[in-house]
C-alpha cells in the first residue's frame, strides 16, 4: 500500500509542509484548531505515522468511526418496485459504517404532523423516498440534519433550498419513446399520468410534449390525461376512468409508468383491442415483470439498486460538505423498445 506523505496532506489542506509537520507532532506552536484539522485529514488520507496518543487526545477515531444512524422515510403505498432501491441504500450504508432506520409514514401521521418516535434519537441524516406535503417536510427539517430527496414536488423549487434532490432522467427518454411512435407514422398519441404529483412525472409529460411539438403534430387534449387523482393512477379504476373519458382510442398511449401501462393493456384487451396493432403502449421504470408480459412492454430502465446507492453517496457527501450549495442530481436512464410499441 502506497504511503501518504506530509507534503500530500499539506497540499490537500493548502498549508505549508512545515505547519503540517508541526501539527502532526502536536506542537503548541500551531493553533489547536489547525492541529485538529491536520490530524483529522491525515487520518482520513491514511497517513501511517500518527501516534495513538495524538489520535486519542483529539478523539479522531471516536469522531470519525462512530456509527451514523440514517433515517429513510417512505409512504406506506410503496410497492415491490422499491425493494431494489432500499437494497441499494442498505448495501451502501453498510459500506459507510452506517445504521439504517426505516420508517413508513401513514396518511394520518402526515396529516397530523407526527414524526416516528425513534426520530427523537440521535441521527446523522435523512433520505426521503416519497414526496410529502410541504408542511410535513418542514417538520422533518427541524431535526437540522442533512436531507436527500428522491424526487420532489412538480415545482422542485419548493424543496431545493432544503436538501439535495436526486432524480431519474425523464424528459429526454420519454421524448425518445414518443418519437419512436411518431417515426412509425402514429399521430394520435395520448398520455396518462398525474403531473401534479411529482417532478419526475412532470418531466415525462414534458418529454412527450417536446416530441409532439418538434414533429409539428397537433395534440388532442381529449386523449391527454394529466389531472390529479387520489392515487395518481396507481389504481386500476383510475386508469379505466381515464380511458373511458377519451372520445376515441388513440393510436398510441404514452404512460407515465409501467403500472399505468399494464392497466391500460389489460383494459384494451378486455375491450377486444390488440396491442400494439390497434393501440401501441409505452411505460416507464422497467419493472421486472414487464419484459415477460405478452406483449413485452416498451419502457425506460432506471436502475433501482444503483439509485439506492447513489442516494446514500449523496448524503455521505452532504454530511461532510454541509456548507456547500444544495444540488439537484440527474441519474441517466435507458430506453428499451419492446413489442408493445412496435407495429410490424
Amino acid at each position: 500500500m502506497r504511503k501518504v506523505t506530509i507534503q500530500e496532506v499539506a497540499k490537500e489542506l493548502n498549508l505549508s509542509r512545515n505547519t503540517v509537520a508541526k501539527a502532526l507532532n502536536n506542537s503548541d506552536t500551531v493553533a489547536y484548531e489547525t492541529r485538529y484539522v491536520v490530524i483529522k485529514k491525515a487520518y482520513e488520507m491514511g497517513y501511517s505515522k500518527l501516534s495513538q496518543s495524538v489520535l486519542s487526545e483529539f478523539k479522531i477515531k471516536d469522531r470519525l468511526e462512530k456509527t451514523k444512524t440514517i433515517v429513510v422515510l417512505a409512504r406506506r403505498e410503496l410497492s415491490t418496485f422499491w425493494n431494489r432501491i432500499i437494497m441499494g441504500i442498505s448495501d451502501e450504508l453498510n459500506k459507510n459504517n452506517c445504521k439504517l432506520q426505516f420508517n413508513f409514514i401513514s396518511e394520518d401521521d402526515e396529516r397530523d404532523h407526527i414524526l416516528p418516535i425513534d426520530m427523537q434519537s440521535d441521527i446523522s441524516g435523512i433520505i426521503m423516498l416519497s414526496v410529502f406535503e410541504k408542511e410535513y417536510i418542514n417538520l422533518i427539517m427541524k431535526k437540522r440534519v442533512p436531507v436527500v430527496f428522491l424526487d420532489g414536488p412538480s415545482d422542485l423549487y419548493d424543496i431545493v433550498s432544503l436538501g439535495d434532490v436526486v432524480l431519474f432522467e425523464g424528459s429526454n427518454s420519454v421524448k425518445v419513446l414518443t418519437k419512436s411512435l411518431i417515426d412509425q407514422g402514429m399521430q394520435k398519441i395520448g398520455f396518462i399520468g398525474d403531473i401534479t404529483y411529482c417532478k419526475t412525472i412532470l418531466d415525462r409529460y414534458i418529454g412527450y410534449l417536446e416530441a409532439m411539438r418538434e414533429a409539428e403534430i397537433e395534440i388532442d387534449d381529449r386523449i391527454v390525461i394529466t389531472n390529479h387523482v387520489t392515487n395518481k393512477y396507481y389504481r386500476v379504476e383510475e386508469v379505466v376512468a381515464a380511458l373511458k373519458s377519451m372520445p376515441y382510442y388513440p393510436e398510441a398511449i404514452v404512460c407515465a409508468n409501467d403500472d399505468i401501462a399494464k392497466d391500460v393493456i389489460k383494459y384494451l384487451r378486455d375491450n377486444s383491442l390488440s396491442v400494439p396493432k390497434d393501440v401501441a403502449v409505452t411505460g416507464f421504470d422497467n419493472k421486472e415483470e414487464v419484459s415477460v408480459m405478452i406483449p413485452s412492454l416498451t419502457t425506460v430502465h432506471i436502475g433501482n439498486q444503483r439509485m439506492g446507492r447513489r442516494l446514500v453517496q449523496q448524503l455521505m457527501w452532504r454530511i461532510e460538505n454541509s456548507d456547500l450549495p444544495k444540488e439537484v442530481v440527474i441519474i441517466n436512464t435507458e430506453v428499451i423498445i419492446r413489442e408493445s410499441s412496435v407495429r410490424k
